[in-house]
């Protein structure tokens, strides 16, 4: 059983414009996501080609299919742009467009010489290019929450560019001849090998997107929404992990309980408003002392805490110190007023025989009201006399 023209020139346009149609669907649900409009934009232009290229003009026969490829090329690489704006990462603009430069070159003198084997092959190519380069940004960042997805992707794009350079190697075999592709045993059903990898592509990408949503639910339900510090219950989960890895290796934890002073006479004085400017800007101050691996939270109120893996008592009052005068060149632009801010904090470590997360906070939170007792703005360390800040 044979398939004839016609009849791969249906499938492959219906399972083309299916999957513009159901990107283009996607991308209505999910605008605020990016990537997906690149990708939407990518399927469309595919389509388009894919259905010029079958439904060319008899008047302009050479110029209807070098359009119809270059339009081809231009969606995988529009496609290839929206992996990278997905994940957050900025577009290879430039290289997509000499991409481009180099197909309207190519594509247009083997029209214009009428070198169809030639033209068959350098598509090729490119198809296969497109295919690695896509690849390579799927597979550049694998995500936990994605990491299916993106791996499925990633199998069907690489089946893909080694179908086209399979296909290739085929081709060149051949003695010159017109209309290359139609000299293959089994013409027909070879097409349908990139029309069920396309599917499979269009299938993970809904899977990614949908996975994504899914971890940044996950994601927002662990963070406080108006600081993006951790909540009690996420702290307490990193907590244990921190805890366990600490009595497993023999390595020291330590932990900052900060209150900010005061905070009450900020909202009676300016509003809840300039309340959480303040707690914002407060927040992202003791971030940035903070190293990627410490663990930050919000306890509740102006309440919160840092965990420090590997790090002793005397590294975290260092620590503690710098937050304190970080926090105390703050000033905090709310409503037309300046505000500065004062924190007090405790610091806390594990015993030599190891300890509870409770046993820890209660520690600290002593030592913190025990800085608040003496006067505020100051650090104490567990087990320390209240030093002058």
């Amino acid at each position: 059983m044979t398939l004839d023209t016609p009849t791969v020139a249906f499938i492959t346009v219906l399972v083309i414009c299916l999957q513009g149609g159901i990107l283009t669907a996607l991308w209505l649900i999910h605008r605020d996501m990016r990537g997906i409009g690149f990708w939407t934009a990518g399927a469309v232009l595919v389509a388009l080609g894919v259905l010029g290229a079958f439904l060319r003009s008899n008047t302009m026969p050479s110029a209807a299919l070098a359009a119809a490829n270059i339009t081809i090329v231009g969606g995988l690489v529009v496609t290839w742009w929206g992996i990278d704006d997905f994940f957050q990462r900025r577009p290879s603009y430039r290289l997509g467009l000499a991409i481009l430069a180099l197909t309207v070159v190519g594509v247009t003198w083997f029209v214009v010489t009428g070198n169809s084997r030639m033209r068959v092959l350098f598509l090729l190519g490119l198809f296969a290019l497109m295919a690695g380069l896509r690849l390579y940004s799927m597979l550049r960042e694998i995500n936990p929450g994605t990491r299916f997805s993106q791996i499925l992707t990633s199998v069907a794009l690489g089946a893909h560019g080694i179908y086209y350079l399979v296909l290739a190697t085929a081709i060149y075999s051949l003695p010159p001849v017109d209309k290359p592709l139609a000299q293959l045993p089994l013409f027909g059903w070879l097409f349908l090998i990139p029309m069920l990898l396309s599917i499979v592509v269009v299938f993970g990408i809904v899977l990614l997107v949908n996975q994504t949503i899914a971890t940044r639910l996950q994601e927002s339900a662990r963070r406080d929404v108006l600081t993006e510090a951790l909540t009690r219950r996420a702290m307490e989960e990193m907590a244990a992990d921190e805890l366990a890895r600490s009595r497993r290796h023999g390595l020291p934890l330590s932990l900052l309980l900060l209150d900010i002073d005061h905070f009450k006479l900020v909202n009676d004085q300016y509003g809840h408003a300039a309340g959480d400017t303040a707690l914002r800007q407060f927040a992202a101050a003791v971030r940035r002392c903070l190293r990627r691996e410490d663990v930050f939270g919000r306890l509740g109120g102006e309440e919160f805490c840092a965990l420090l893996p590997s790090t002793a008592v005397e590294g975290a009052a260092q620590l503690a110190e710098r937050i304190r005068q970080s926090v105390a060149n703050l000033a905090v632009e709310a409503g037309g007023n300046r505000l500065s801010l004062k924190v007090s904090i405790g610091v806390a470590s594990l015993g030599e025989h190891g300890g509870s997360w409770d046993e820890l906070v209660n520690q600290a939170d002593r030592a913190m009201y025990a800085a608040k007792r003496a006067g505020r703005n100051r650090v104490v360390t567990a087990g320390a006399p209240a030093s002058v800040a």
